[in-house]
């Protein structure tokens, strides 16, 4: 579906054409209703469209003339005087009967609600008492309160609002051209300071988000018209409600617009049902009354309005609007309004504060060093475009070095957030190359610049850090005068900043979060990255969990869409999948109304590596790739993460292959980790896959590297991975006893311990040490059941010999041997008639290792351990 006017309606527009569909055998009809704007004749629109591409023959009816039977009237000629009665209702039927004799025939009629009701019922009758006819009727109607009578038995359906991300997303479609038409090649341009206001005030209302966003939008005459049929002091009132956030105090808006105490000026409006007032607060019905109520304002009248809002209500927004040319004066309140608005840490606030002080500052040097402050206040609101918007209009101003290292690290988180780490590298370092003074700056300038290194997993970036690290302190202590960097915790942030640069060479331990507020916030932050680098998993995903919800605490999102891929991460590898799924879905809604790249890359990699790691056996689709852009260099932690899951889903379809390229792309030609942290993570896959496509001696020089990487002291859990890949690679059950040598690892990292337990087992299968291996399979199924890894857990239960299954377990099924495909069959039984693969790879034209290969999947598809165990069997079942 192309049409952005659909955007967000997929399931609504797929109700519609089940309709049309319909219409190849019998009847059908829907009567679409909701509110002005909402899309009703776009989903209409797009419905004929879906019937003309099916074959129908579609006639559009024409309502808005009232004369009986106008609208029918389309279709047939109705006598004058005529009634609904059988005669009518069956001539139409022969009518549509005729029509649709070779096609199918749709029918569609926008704004009935306008329509005459000897139409409509005649309409309804015919919709509901046809039997062979092939035509489908589509209404659309305006409201959900319908008058008694409008079309009587169609079923009704009603059109509601978007919901936020798909607004978000509706948003963000039209601020790029549409190819397709001409008048919109530039899109629409909504400066990310008003995204949420537009999304908040437009309310799911497509139309109206199209007007808050578009200055030049044409609102319907209908609403103008009503707004203008009140009484003055009633529309004064409306344009101060309009100006306001939704939901203000009636007495407070009253006293802005200098209204009657006893508030009789809100009741025409009420009568005419544009607005609703709430324990004492005022909400308009439609977002389009509310559009109305500014549209035909002049500028006059409107800035008047705003000053009177800013005396009632001190909001710092009605000020700036009220006084729009520079005011040295207005610019200091604004200002010292930002000040108090970053000790409640309401940074959205705060930031759009310090613009508006900017933007009315009386000298260039004023405006640069608001314009730096508020950089970093719109990256902690949680809008890392608006930070950006914000750092461009600073980047050529003459700030001293404090003040620039304020809007640098504020656009270098942002950066991140774009999912630009290069970029936001080499902002934090030109920052720093200006000497700041203040040790608060320089410390967030190069946790900034570890950060990006982290997301980047450039060489050249992690090289730098021990240098950069060199320089906080320099000349020491913080000042005072930069309450907008966070009070970063020295000894907790130098050490995240030491384990992203050599996390092989750290020596220190994962410190302990601790206070409370902001200040705490950040030291979680860190002592949460810290163990993500360290594979502390389940502490890493507890503490980074906390972070994340902490965002509602101290409205400062932005601070906690940075680590929400090391949250995730470490959800899905400490077993955590259920809490992780709902993380994804609450940072997708955030991506989305917000937008943030970052999370819009990690999201759809991280669903599907959790959809690999879940599937149940059956055909597992390809990787969605285009759900997944790469990253600039390739080497980037998102590329990796998109690597990383695309060969999850090969290896979970059989496609060793595939897989095998999508994991060896982690990694350079030499063999080095393309990213530092996730390449060396992946290596038993890449060594699973190396196996089964025939590639160990490949996979092997990247394990060596990789050995090489981790130091002579790799943690528990490297050294679980390094071991594990090497017993597949290197047929050796020492490497494989390493492996699975510490069952506390279980707790920790469930998956990746049960499934070198899985592997460890089979090879002791392939070996026929069977009661070996039965403690290792037993295991490994029994976490895979837990985590709910359930083609894992089915391959550990086949690798179960049925002499050795549990008392409880299940024989093999029924018809196993009779499953197989014929060749198999025909492996299986000269097998059990004693041939050896040598033999049997002489009368069916293969070589030895393929029948070995082929008897390995057998005996795990059926159950058994041995020739012996595969001739008892063939011979039960015949």
């Amino acid at each position: 579906m192309t049409d952005r006017s659909l955007i967000g309606r997929e399931r609504e527009l797929a109700d519609v054409i089940a309709v049309v569909d319909a219409a190849a055998q019998r009847p059908a009809s829907m009567l679409i209703h909701g509110d002005a704007g909402i899309g009703k004749s776009a989903l209409l629109a797009a419905a004929s469209s879906a019937a003309r591409r099916r074959g129908h023959r579609t006639v559009s009816l024409r309502a808005g003339v009232l004369r009986p039977f106008a609208l029918a009237g389309d279709l047939m000629e109705v006598p004058a005087g005529a009634r609904c009665g059988p005669a009518l209702v069956g001539a139409l039927l022969r009518t549509l009967d005729e029509m649709s004799r070779d096609q199918p025939v749709t029918i569609t009629a926008d704004d009935v609600h306008l329509a005459d009701a000897e139409s409509l019922r005649l309409l309804a009758h015919v919709a509901t008492h046809g039997s062979t006819e092939r035509f489908a009727l589509l209404l659309t109607a305006r409201g959900h309160r319908l008058r008694a009578g409008t079309a009587t038995g169609v079923p009704r359906y009603p059109l509601n609002p978007l919901t936020e991300d798909a607004a978000a997303r509706l948003l963000d479609a039209l601020s790029r051209p549409d190819r397709g038409r001409p008048d919109t090649a530039g899109g629409l341009h909504v400066p990310a300071r008003l995204r949420l206001d537009v999304l908040r005030r437009a309310r799911g209302n497509p139309l109206a988000l199209r007007l808050f966003a578009d200055d030049a939008g044409v609102l319907p005459d209908e609403f103008p018209d009503l707004v203008r049929s009140l009484p003055a002091e009633t529309r004064w009132l409306l344009l101060h409600a309009a100006l306001a956030d939704d939901g203000e105090q009636i007495g407070t808006l009253t006293a802005a617009a200098g209204g009657s105490r006893d508030l009789r000026g809100w009741a025409p409006a009420e009568r005419a049902g544009l607005v609703v007032v709430r324990e004492g607060l005022v909400h308009f019905r439609d977002p389009l009354v509310r559009a109305a109520c500014v549209t035909g304002r002049g500028p006059h009248d409107v800035v008047r309005a705003h000053r009177g809002l800013a005396a009632a209500t001190r909001k710092t927004r009605h000020l700036a609007a009220s006084r729009p040319g520079p005011d040295a004066s207005v610019a200091a309140t604004l200002e010292e309004a930002a000040g108090e608005a970053i000790d409640r840490t309401d940074y959205l606030a705060a930031a759009d504060a310090l613009q508006a002080a900017a933007e009315r500052s009386g000298t260039p040097a004023d405006a640069a060093r608001r314009y730096a402050r508020a950089v970093y206040a719109a990256y902690r609101s949680g809008h890392p475009g608006w930070a950006i918007e914000l750092h461009e209009r600073v980047m050529t101003a003459a700030l001293d070095p404090d003040a620039a290292g304020v809007a640098a690290g504020g656009a270098a988180f942002a950066l991140i957030q774009m999912a630009q780490p290069w970029q936001a590298f080499e902002v934090a370092v030109r920052a720093l190359d200006r000497e700041p003074r203040d040790g608060r700056v320089v410390l967030s300038l190069v946790y900034a610049a570890a950060t990006a290194a982290l997301f980047s997993g450039a060489p050249a970036h992690r090289a730098r850090l021990p240098e950069l690290l060199e320089r906080i302190g320099r000349d020491g202590g913080d000042r005072p005068d930069q309450p907008m960097m966070p009070p970063l915790d020295d000894v907790v942030t130098r050490a995240a900043i030491q384990v992203v640069a050599d996390p092989a060479g750290y020596a220190g331990g994962c410190p302990e979060p601790a206070g409370t507020g902001p200040s705490g916030l950040f030291r979680l932050i860190a002592a949460g990255s810290i163990a993500f680098l360290l594979d502390e998993s389940p502490r890493a995903a507890t503490e980074l969990r906390a972070v994340w919800e902490s965002s509602t605490s101290f409205d400062g999102p932005g601070t906690t869409f940075t680590p929400f891929p090391f949250l995730a991460i470490a959800m899905i590898d400490a077993g955590r999948w259920s809490e992780a799924a709902v993380l994804l879905n609450q940072a997708e809604r955030a991506a989305g109304v917000r937008r943030i790249p970052l999370l819009k890359a990690v999201i759809p990699a991280l669903r599907e590596t959790l959809r690999a790691l879940r599937h149940d056996g059956r055909r597992v689709p390809a990787a969605r790739h285009d759900t997944m852009p790469p990253a600039p260099g390739g080497g980037s932690l998102l590329d990796g993460l998109h690597q990383r899951a695309a060969g999850l889903i090969a290896l979970a379809g059989g496609d060793h292959d595939t897989a095998y390229r999508y994991f060896r792309r982690m990694f350079d030609e030499d063999g080095e980790p393309r990213h530092y942290l996730l390449g060396p993570r992946s290596l038993p896959q890449l060594a699973l896959a190396a196996v089964k496509s025939g590639r160990e001696s490949e996979a092997a020089a990247v394990l060596r590297r990789c050995r090489i990487a981790a130091g002579p002291a790799p943690g528990s859990r490297m050294t679980m991975l390094l071991a594990h890949a090497a017993g597949l690679l290197g047929d050796s059950e020492e490497d494989f006893l390493a492996a699975v040598s510490e069952p506390e690892r279980e707790l920790s990292w469930p998956l990746e311990y049960a499934e070198a337990q899985l592997n460890y087992g089979l090879w002791l299968r392939s070996r026929r040490r069977f009661r070996a291996a039965r403690p290792q399979l037993l295991a490994a199924r029994d976490t895979f059941l837990r985590l709910g890894a359930l083609a894992h857990a089915d391959q550990a239960g086949r690798g179960l010999p049925a002499g050795l299954r549990p008392s409880d377990e299940p024989a093999a099924p029924a018809g196993a041997f009779t499953a197989l495909t014929a060749q198999k069959q025909a492996i299986a039984r000269m097998a059990a008639a004693g041939l050896s693969n040598r033999e049997i790879a002489g009368r069916l034209h293969l070589s030895p290792r393929t029948i070995g290969s082929h008897l390995y999947r057998i005996y795990a598809e059926i159950g058994v351990g041995n020739r012996h165990q595969l001739r008892a069997l063939i011979d039960h079942e015949g």
